[in-house]
C-alpha cells in the first residue's frame, strides 16, 4: 500500500488495528512517547507503569541519570512480561509544562531516527505503538503520523508497523 507524501510515493506499512496495544502479540516492540521527567503518571503510561514496573524502573533511573539530554532519543528497556518497552523522548516535561508541538514533532524526528539508526540489521519483535504524541502531549495523530512515514520510508522499512486505537 503506498501514499504520497509531496510528489513522491512512499510504501506505508502502518497497520492500523482497534483495541488495546497491550494486546499486541508476544515477543513485540510497544513503542509510546515520554518526557524526561520519569512520570508514567496518566494516559497510557500509567497502564504501562501498572503492567511494565521493571521497565518503569528502567525509564526512571535513566532520566534521574540523564534528564535533560536524554531528549530526542528512546529508551529501549529490556524485555518484560514478554515484551520490549521503547520510549521514544518527544518532550522535557508534561502537562501544561510539555514542549511547545513543533518541538516535539522534531524530537520525535530524532529518536524515530535514531531506532532505526541502531536497528538497521531489524528488529527483534513486530513494531506496534499507540497514537503516540496525539494524547496528553496534544499533538495531531497526522502530523506524528507524516513524520513516522518519513523516518520509515527514509529507513527502508517495509515492515508492518501496528498502530492500536480504541
Amino acid at each position: 500500500m503506498g501514499c504520497y507524501l509531496g510528489d513522491k510515493e512512499v510504501i506505508m506499512p502502518i497497520v492500523y488495528k482497534t483495541g488495546s496495544l497491550f494486546d499486541a502479540p508476544p515477543g513485540s516492540m510497544l513503542i509510546h512517547a515520554v518526557s524526561t521527567k520519569s512520570v508514567w503518571g496518566s494516559g497510557i503510561a500509567k497502564e504501562f507503569k501498572a503492567r511494565f514496573p521493571e521497565s518503569f524502573e528502567f525509564y526512571s533511573e535513566l532520566c534521574q541519570e540523564e534528564g535533560e539530554r536524554l531528549i530526542g532519543t528512546f529508551m529501549e528497556c529490556p524485555e518484560e512480561n514478554c515484551h520490549n518497552i521503547v520510549n521514544l523522548v518527544t518532550s522535557i516535561d508534561y502537562g501544561v509544562n510539555k514542549d511547545p508541538k513543533d518541538q516535539i514533532l522534531a524530537n520525535t524526528k530524532h529518536a524515530l531516527t535514531n531506532l532505526f539508526e541502531l536497528h538497521k540489521g531489524g528488529f527483534h519483535g513486530e513494531l506496534h505503538s499507540c497514537k503516540f504524541n496525539s494524547g496528553l502531549f496534544g499533538v495531531p495523530w497526522d502530523e506524528t503520523e507524516k513524520i513516522l512515514i518519513e523516518v520509515l520510508d527514509k529507513a527502508g522499512y517495509v515492515e508492518p508497523w501496528t498502530v492500536w486505537q480504541i
